[in-house]
């Protein structure tokens, strides 16, 4: 039988957390339908071992690759390669899927034709265990339709988003290597050829927030918050028409644009204070001032960016104190 589903599981040292994020893909009634490529990046503990004893278990469903560390992008590149399926996701091998949310997922996308398919996931945090649901596609005004009915307020990423895996592979969609949020990419280099969108009204991503090692940990921003730079001019320029058209597509586009430019803003802001890591942020507004003017306008919209460019940057201090007392993982 064909697959239906790809799911690529990028796999670095998750030894500790291989077993669950496996485990969620047993569901008896779907094995047949469903490609689980587990991409051992590398890993130098058990990772492999791990993902071997399910491809020993369910050889038809499981698939193992293992290749020297590339970072993420690179993973995701190599399970695109590989993908059989129908359709193509993501699942990071330290998260997991709701079973039955799969099972019913994997029916839905049986149906489907779309080029995009948009379901609900669930944030676990690891503090003290509750949950949040997204509404990522819950509030979305219809099931099935183009790009172009999205509402103005739609928002997705990599956990609630399905590619038709032709379309990924047609068109040698490739994420940067050696580098961390790379799954930006993921969220929005496909889009060139996105046309039409499903709803899957059902939650089938687990995310698990505040594990230390994660990218977005503050240790992690400490560590690779000029790589998110290096992910965003790359963005800027595959993208760099949409600043002077205006359909919806690219509305879209330049929305989600902005808010990964706050983020980055609000990254150099919340990392260690110190002479290099304002000179850093000073750098990048002023690149963002000359080469993306668009944006730059956008964040001058913003009252804490519009007072930290109106001081000529002696806001920095007090806005480093106030947005790290408020970020949240």
């Amino acid at each position: 039988m064909d697959k239906v589903l790809s799911v690529s599981i990028a796999s670095y040292n998750v030894e500790k957390f291989l077993d669950q994020t496996l485990e969620s893909c047993l569901v008896p009634e779907i094995m047949d339908k469903l490609e689980v490529i587990i991409v051992n990046d590398g890993s130098k503990d058990g990772t492999a071992a791990v993902a071997e004893k399910y491809v020993s278990m369910a050889p038809g469903t499981f698939v193992l690759i293992n290749k020297e560390n590339g970072g993420y992008g690179s993973t995701v590149n190599a399970g695109i390669k590989a993908a059989t399926g129908k359709y193509f996701r993501l699942l990071d091998g330290d998260d997991w899927f709701d079973k039955d949310g799969l099972r019913e997922f994997i029916g839905i996308l049986e149906q489907a034709d779309e080029d995009m398919v948009i379901a609900r996931f669930r944030r676990v945090f690891e503090t003290d265990g509750h949950t949040e649901e997204s509404d990522q596609g819950a509030k979305l005004p219809f099931v099935t339709g183009t790009f172009d009915e999205l509402p103005d307020d739609a928002w997705f990423t990599m956990h609630a988003i399905t590619y038709r895996t032709r379309l990924l592979q047609d068109n040698s969609v490739t994420l940067t290597e050696h580098c961390f949020y790379t799954d930006q990419e993921y969220d929005l280099l496909p889009l060139r050829w996105v046309n039409t969108v499903r709803v899957a009204p059902v939650t089938v991503y687990c995310y698990r927030i505040g594990r230390g090692e994660q990218s977005i940990s503050l240790s992690g921003l400490e560590k690779h918050y000029n790589e998110q730079t290096i992910v965003l001019k790359r963005l800027y320029n595959e993208y760099a028409d949409v600043f002077k058209r205006q359909t919806k597509k690219d509305n879209y586009i330049f929305k989600y644009l902005g808010k990964r430019t706050r983020f980055q803003i609000r990254t150099y802001l919340i990392i260690s204070k110190s002479k290099q890591h304002k000179q850093e942020l000073i750098d990048f507004v002023e690149y963002l001032k000359s080469e993306q003017p668009a944006i730059y306008q956008r964040l001058m919209m913003r009252k804490s960016f519009k007072l930290l460019v109106w001081s000529h940057y002696a806001a920095y201090g007090i806005l480093h104190h106030l947005m790290l007392k408020k970020y949240r993982y």
